[in-house]
């Protein structure tokens, strides 16, 4: 009975031990399931394995510490590693990773086609092996000379896997016709062209032998089912035909990701026993890989027909001396490489790895992957070297040019004047630039990294910041919303934040970047420019508060004379008469109290005050008052049309009625204008109107003056700008409206043209108070 292959997989967490249980549930192998290192070096104790699929961040022993225990015990057969990680790895993990038995790196989350793709290339590996071995076996018996012909080809064997153990899978992105929109590397070797011309082609272009209309067929299942998982005929650039594996998913609705491994030694197992090594350098020349070997007795090196293209070398001039080589290595290399590789030990360096730099004849920089197996002699001393050569130049560019891509993508982050914060979907802070580090309080990307962001919004805010999210995620964008947020210190201070959703190629939402602007200073000065507009007004109504105060003042000394009088008729006077007076100066004193306390009201500042419901009809009589005696005496009708119906509205009286106030000036200089331009201009009148529009609040006040030119009606909001003459208007009084009405989460409309005079329409939302 034939034992199946030992896989091992290691988590600390169970739930992702469970999820790669699950996606590795359909292979025929033996896991092996461990939850920590010393777990899986028990359980792996005595057994050979075809690969470990390791977490690197793991309590106690990390991925990189289990691999080398790992491999410590299992000599010249190194156990294959993929590391499992949820964070980026710079250069230097990736080198420790290649000392500890790396194969590959996967991300988390992981795609259970990209991983069961790599794990079925070893898989494959293992069953050529397994079919290698039985025909050892059954050519031992027949004479001694297959069993050296065998040894010979298992050597040979061994050394072809090497290369293409290391040799990464073809990655191609097609449309739904195959076109190719992204190729690797491999893909270019697998097909023999270069990217630049792999690009023009199709995936149906390569399919080759009879079966090209069913494989047509097969293929289309990808763009129904979403998954094409089939072993096709391809043709090479060079006239071969090669069988291809590909393994293809659908990423969204016009793009499909292709896995293809070269598996034709797969399909041609059964000729690997009779092939010699010419089959070796066949196999190097269509995977692109250069192989050498260095006998260092006799100080001379063979070169695979693959390495003279990797060192950019004629093989007619080329005189074998390992001297010649290291001369086309880059200078800064040569070093590192000699002691790499002749400072080896028998008992430690069996196999060793490493990345060097040559320089071709056009003075062109590659970069080289290169693996060197040591054969040692009794005494243990290096005699013969085996080695692979890779170049992966275009990787390393890619890997520079993503290098230089962040690094602009960073300081575009910390260049920004406002604090950019990238946020996932579940409230967690990812990134945060340069200058939302000080609007939070901290030097330290820790403090914020990591952490919900909801722990740095005050109580009374949680149902905004909720409102936020929910609308970009809805559409995708939210602009300027005024918010209060806390600091790392626990102090709150005024933000503005808007918000945009980032989502991926196929439209799936995966985080918010958040911009936040700290508007404290802004809002102090905006309190005090509405203050000094509010001080304006009254400077303005000065006039008509004298007349409302002097009327009562007036009623007051006639009463006051008229009891001077009766007295001097007689010695006593009249309770009924007395009382009658004192009542009438005491409702006058009153009415000049009330309107003294609504001055000051009016005029004091907003900063101490606290939300409240008010009657918008009360609000608008409040402020009428203080003006009405100065609109009768220009002669300017104010009719009123207000509903009584109407609920109340959660906000400030004061700055409510200070808009009231601002609308019905700039109504007043209207009529005023028109009636001084024009001659037959009737009544100047203006109107106050409130009603209820659904949901909303709507006060309307319309006048029949001169009117707003068009191209002004977009800009009389802004601050400073005004369409009267000089010294008559600040072009304040507009924008604190704007200013004031977009706190109570309303809008302003403006209506106007030169015959029928100005309506400003204002529509307020009706909330329930809190």
């Amino acid at each position: 009975m034939k034992s199946l292959p030992n896989l091992l997989i290691v988590d600390d967490n169970i739930v992702n031990l469970r999820y790669l249980e699950i996606i590795m549930k359909d292979l025929n192998i033996n896991l092996i399931k461990a939850e920590s290192g010393l777990e899986a070096l028990e359980k792996t104790k005595d057994l050979e394995l075809i690969l470990a699929i390791l977490d690197v961040q793991m309590p106690g022993m990390d991925g990189y510490e289990l691999a080398l225990k790992l491999n410590e015990k299992t000599g010249k057969d190194r156990v294959p590693v993929i590391f499992v990680t949820a964070n980026y790895i710079d250069e230097t993990d990736v080198f420790q990773g290649y000392d500890s038995g790396a194969v590959d790196y996967i991300f988390k989350p992981i795609n259970r086609y990209v991983l069961l793709s790599k794990i079925k290339v070893f898989l494959d590996l293992f069953m050529q092996k397994q079919i290698i071995i039985q025909d050892v076996d059954l050519l031992k018996k027949k004479s001694e000379e297959l069993i050296r012909v065998n040894s010979a080809l298992k050597e040979s064997d061994e050394k072809y896997r090497s290369y293409i153990s290391n040799a990464p899978v073809g990655v191609f992105i097609t449309d739904k016709a195959g076109n190719f929109f992204e190729v690797n590397e491999a893909a270019c070797r697998i097909t023999g062209y270069p990217r630049c011309e792999l690009l023009k082609k199709s995936i149906l272009e390569f399919l080759s032998g009879e079966s090209v209309k069913e494989d047509l067929v097969q293929l289309s299942q990808v763009f129904e089912s979403g998954e094409f998982n089939a072993d096709l005929l391809f043709r090479h650039k060079n006239g071969t035909d090669r069988w291809l594996s590909v393994n293809a998913v659908k990423l969204n609705k016009t793009r499909f990701l292709v896995f293809t491994k070269d598996v034709t030694e797969g399909k041609l197992a059964e000729n690997l026993l009779k092939e010699s090594e010419s089959n070796l350098a066949t196999a190097q020349r269509i995977a692109h890989v250069g192989s050498w070997e260095w006998d260092k007795l006799s100080d001379t090196v063979k070169l695979s027909k693959e390495m003279y293209a990797v060192f950019d070398i004629d093989a007619d001039t080329f005189d074998g001396k390992p001297e010649s080589l290291l001369k086309l290595v880059h200078p800064d290399d040569v070093e590192f490489i000699t002691d790499r590789i002749l400072k080896c030990k028998a008992d430690t360096d069996n196999l060793i790895s490493f990345e060097c730099r040559v320089i071709h004849k056009d003075g062109s920089i590659h970069y080289l992957f290169a693996e060197v197996r040591i054969e040692y002699d009794e005494a243990g001393n290096a005699g013969n070297f085996i080695g692979i050569v890779q170049d992966i130049s275009e990787r390393k560019l890619a890997e520079q040019t993503l290098k230089i891509s962040e690094e602009k993508y960073r300081t575009m982050l910390n260049a920004s004047p406002d604090g950019i914060l990238l946020i996932d979907l579940k409230g967690f802070i990812t990134e945060v630039s340069e200058i939302g580090l000080e609007l939070f309080g901290t030097n330290t990307r820790d403090d914020l990294v990591g952490k919900d962001f909801h722990q740095f919004v005050p109580p009374e805010e949680k149902n905004t910041i909720k409102e936020i999210f929910e609308k970009a995620m809805n559409e995708g964008l939210v602009q300027n919303i005024g918010i209060k947020l806390r600091k790392k210190n626990q102090s709150v201070f005024d933000a503005e934040i808007s918000a945009t959703l980032i989502q991926g190629p196929d439209g799936a939402p995966l985080s918010f970047m958040i911009i936040i602007r700290d508007i404290s200073q802004r809002k102090k000065v905006e309190a005090k420019q509405v203050h000094a507009d509010r001080m304006a007004n009254l400077g303005e109504m000065a006039s008509g508060i004298a007349h409302e105060i002097n009327q009562p003042l007036n009623i007051i000394s006639m009463v006051m004379d008229k009891i001077l009088f009766e007295t001097t008729k007689t010695d006593t006077i009249d309770f009924e008469f007395l009382k009658n007076k004192s009542d009438k100066i005491f409702d006058n004193i009153t009415r000049i109290r009330n309107i003294i306390d609504h001055v000051r009201a009016f005029s004091r500042s907003d900063d101490d005050y606290v939300l409240t419901a008010f009657d918008i009809n009360s609000s608008i009589e409040n402020a009428t008052s203080m003006i009405m005696e100065q609109f009768k005496h220009l002669g300017i009708k104010l009719n009123f049309r207000l509903d009584r119906s109407i609920p109340q509205l959660v906000g400030n009286t004061y700055k409510f009625e200070q808009v009231i106030v601002n609308l019905l000036a700039n109504a007043k200089d209207a009529v005023i204008e028109k009636k001084s331009k024009q001659e037959k201009y009737g009544e100047m009148i203006v109107e106050i109107k409130t009603y209820q529009e659904n949901q909303f609040l709507i006060v309307e006040i319309a006048d029949n003056g001169i009117g707003i030119e068009n191209e002004d009606i977009h800009n009389i909001i802004l601050p400073f700008y005004t369409t009267k003459d000089e010294g008559k208007g600040t072009g304040l009084g507009l924008s604190i409206c704007y200013q004031i009405i977009t706190e109570m989460s309303g809008t302003i409309d403006i209506m106007s043209d030169k015959v029928n005079g100005t309506k400003i329409k204002l529509t307020l939302a009706i909330q329930r108070r809190k």
